[in-house]
């Protein structure tokens, strides 16, 4: 298992970063810098929820929320549902935007998520200012660990609402890492400095016409060593590196009354931690998730619309020593119908239903407990309803299979979205 994951820590980010930036210049979602996205991304920990993939399907904002987001300068949208019956599931993006000057501008955006795949909290502060070709752009992101403190430079061209937007940023991750490290710090706490520095170069571009449209988003987190003191009195110091990768991708065309869509996500992160003296395994932690979705809709009747949509997810994740030897797989199916019909322009009622089909493989010894290879469906109901510059839905899943644990009369799963401009 080892000998499989090594040449990945280092061989990986070389081959796999070339392709994603050649692959942007296509054309989903901002390319938000951060190592907690990649420190924090785990896939066999979505087990503990044996419906995890239909829950997120669920949890999303309705497609048509997107143009009034993109054209708003302010705007709040928050996606949030039940995954277990002790976790909830939490999506918010906030963004405000005032002038700084006669024509730089200062802006604010938030992103908050909590979630069995991953979890950050990103408050970016941007200071935009335009030039001849575009707008260039400074970043901080502000954390309460000094250490863990960001900074990023940008180019922009065009905005979330013109036919076509392109944005070049390259994070400082964790800037103040090593300054942080050799100064005088609290008692109890320990120094981990970089030997080898992470950086993230992004990508996000958009195209935006009347009949179609590509959003492609793309970033690499560069490989990192970090030094890191003892966990026990007199223990070995210890190397840790982490390194990751992630592609989302939309493309969506309107043919003959018909909106037919294609997304694609990938990423993939890799970390280990090494005592110097080798008196255990490097505990390396390679875990990968990529899926491939279609869709197609169509109004029926004049307050009617039908939709149907295919999800496959293929979700990896190998254990090296003193974890593993062990290795993770699996594999989702999802088919989804449904149909909303409109009472009125400012409400709708949204029935539908869900299958998805999972295949589990497992060797070695892994972490987490899995349900195994099993058969998940759901029926669900729901009402879309505008109030002013506010939009909300709301979700009622009722599951229709039986569960492997204790459920009292009928297991049902609530999801609430909602959106703000300003």
């Amino acid at each position: 298992m080892k000998g499989r994951l090594r040449p990945t820590v280092w061989r990986g980010p070389r081959r796999v970063a070339p392709i994603l930036f050649l692959l942007a210049l296509a054309a989903a979602g901002r390319a938000r810098g951060g190592t907690e996205e990649f420190s924090t991304f785990h896939v066999e920990t979505m087990e503990e929820d044996d419906e995890s993939v239909i829950d997120h399907l669920l949890v999303r904002a309705p497609a048509g929320w997107r143009a009034e987001w993109e054209r708003a300068p302010l705007g709040l949208r928050t996606a949030q549902g039940c995954l277990t019956s002790g976790q909830w599931f939490t999506d918010t993006d906030l963004k405000l935007s005032t002038p700084l000057g006669k024509r730089a501008r200062f802006g604010l955006e938030l992103n908050q998520v909590a979630g069995d795949i991953a979890t950050y909290d990103y408050l970016d502060l941007w200071f935009r200012f335009p030039v001849r070709f575009g707008t260039l752009a400074a970043m901080f992101r502000p954390f309460h660990d000094k250490s863990r403190q960001d900074l990023a430079l940008a180019w922009e061209l065009g905005a979330d609402s013109s036919a076509f937007q392109l944005r070049a940023i390259y994070g400082f991750e964790d800037l103040f890492n090593n300054l942080w490290a050799f100064r005088q710090t609290r008692v109890g706490e320990r120094s981990e400095p970089y030997l080898v520095h992470p950086w993230e170069p992004a990508l996000e571009m958009a195209c935006r016409r009347e009949r179609w449209r590509a959003d492609l988003a793309a970033k690499w987190l560069t490989p990192s060593t970090k030094g890191t003191e003892p966990t026990t009195p007199g223990g070995p110091d210890h190397h840790e590196t982490l390194w990751g990768t992630l592609v989302r991708a939309v493309l969506e065309v309107h043919p003959g009354g018909f909106t037919c869509e294609l997304r694609g996500w990938d990423q993939q992160a890799l970390g280990t931690d090494q005592p110097l003296d080798y008196s255990t395994g490097d505990g390396s932690d390679f875990r990968r998730a990529w899926s491939v979705e279609t869709g197609v809709g169509r109004r029926l009747a004049p307050r009617l619309t039908g939709n149907a949509r295919y999800h496959y997810l293929e979700r990896t994740e190998h254990y090296g020593a003193p974890v593993g030897p062990g290795r993770f797989e699996a594999y989702d199916r999802v088919l989804q119908a449904e149909t909303v019909y409109e009472f009125a322009p400012w409400i709708a009622l949204r029935l539908g239903g869900l299958y998805d089909r999972i295949t589990i493989v497992k060797s070695g010894v892994t972490p987490h407990r899995t349900y195994g290879t099993r058969n998940e469906s759901r029926a669900y109901f729901g009402l879309t309803a505008r109030f002013g510059n506010v939009s909300v839905s709301g979700v009622e899943g009722i599951e229709l299979d039986p569960e492997p644990y204790d459920v009292w009369f009928v297991h049902d799963k609530g999801f609430l979205q909602l959106q703000a401009t300003f």
